[in-house]
This record gives structure tokens, C-alpha cells and sequence, in this order.
């Protein structure tokens, strides 16, 4: 993906909102999976004045679907890893002014955890999501809390999935005597993809034990 160039210029230089409270997001412990789109081009999403993502009500409907909106958490997962993509470079040396290489856009970010002592029946159910291209997950958080895109970060009125791509769930891996049966999983956000990131905090249930299907 590459850069988005604004020309003609503005007057001045974007503002910087500094002055917003600082941001942290605890250890992803699981992930609530579900298609980006319900039909054709109608979005999965929230629409916080009529469902609003930070009560249960709102989300058991989802858990309970049989239909394109339905949603699905993942088991505990454990080592979570995320790394962010690096920038893609083009030039250098003397390819441009300088040897100085020329930012062109950034690499998607990995995510990658393990799912232990899990039944691989559970696993295989995982797999199947592999084939589903157009999916996005919720993110929870240690703190019960979730992980998401709003379409305006200071006063969200929507709020969606994060889209994923390049889903994998591994096969099982023996733990043996001192280690841990486990599978792993993993897939890539793409470019950008944290530029609209809201951090939901529910106020009658945990994201990590009452997202269960009814």
C-alpha cells in the first residue's frame, strides 16, 4: 500500500491532538471472529446509538446468529505477539538524491499467538475460518476490555471488526515431557490498520468469559 500525497497543500499543517489521554492496550488474551460484511456490502457494525458494543444485550444477538452477522470468540490465547510493519523503501545509493531512500508505504502487521491444550476439534472448526477471506476480529484484552475500528476515534458513532487477512491455525504440537500440547495461530493486519483503533470498555459484562454462544 503505498502513500497518500495531499496536493495541493492546505494552508498549514494538520493539527495535533497531544492533549488526549494516553493509550494502552493490555495483553490480547482472545479474539471474537466475524465476517467484515453481514450481505453483499452491507458492514458488519456496531451503531452505538442503537447497539451500543459496550453492553451484553448488544452482543448476544451477534453470538446467537445464524446468518452472515454472526459473530465467534476464539479460545484463550496464549504469547501474543504483534509486530508492526516496516516501512517500504524504494531507492537508495544511487537509485535517488542523496542515497537517501524514498518512503513509498508499510509493511502489514503480524499477529501471532498459541492456543494450548486445546481439542482439535476445536481446532478444526478454527481452520474452516482460513477459507472465509473477507473476515475482521475483536480484539479482548486482560482487562475484559475490546479492541476495535470506530469511524471517528474522539466520538465514535459506528464501531467495527478489525479487518484481518492470511488467517492460519497450525497443526497440534506435541508438548512432551516439560512442554505444552499447542497450535498456533496467526494472520496479518493490514497497512494503517490501527489508525481508527477504540478501546471499549463494557459496563455489565467481561469480553473474555460472556462473549459465549447462548
Amino acid at each position: 500500500m503505498g502513500l497518500l500525497v495531499n496536493c495541493p497543500q492546505g494552508a498549514a499543517i494538520a493539527d495535533v491532538g497531544i492533549a488526549r489521554c494516553p493509550e494502552s492496550v493490555g495483553q490480547i488474551q482472545k479474539a471474537v471472529i466475524q465476517r467484515l460484511y453481514s450481505t453483499g456490502a452491507v458492514k458488519n457494525k456496531f451503531v452505538v446509538a442503537t447497539a451500543n458494543p459496550n453492553v451484553l444485550a448488544s452482543w448476544s444477538p451477534l453470538l446467537a446468529a445464524a446468518d452472515g452477522t454472526k459473530a465467534v470468540q476464539t479460545p484463550y490465547i496464549q504469547a501474543p505477539t504483534t509486530e508492526p510493519g516496516a516501512a517500504r523503501e524504494f531507492g537508495g545509493g544511487n537509485e535517488t538524491l542523496g542515497g537517501i531512500p524514498i518512503i513509498i508505504g508499510r509493511e502489514p502487521t503480524s499477529f501471532t499467538g498459541n492456543l494450548l491444550f486445546t481439542s482439535q476439534a476445536t481446532i478444526a472448526e478454527l481452520k474452516k475460518y482460513q477459507t472465509e477471506g473477507n473476515v475482521g476480529v475483536y480484539l479482548a484484552d486482560e482487562f475484559g476490555r475490546i479492541i476495535a475500528l470506530a469511524d471517528d476515534v474522539d466520538t465514535p458513532t459506528e464501531i467495527f471488526p478489525i479487518p484481518i487477512a492470511a488467517l492460519f491455525v497450525g497443526d497440534k504440537a506435541f508438548g512432551g515431557l516439560e512442554g505444552a500440547d499447542m497450535n498456533s495461530i496467526a494472520w496479518k493486519f493490514p497497512p494503517n490498520w490501527s489508525d481508527k483503533l477504540v478501546i471499549i470498555t463494557p459496563t455489565d459484562f467481561n469480553a473474555l468469559t460472556d462473549l459465549v454462544t447462548p
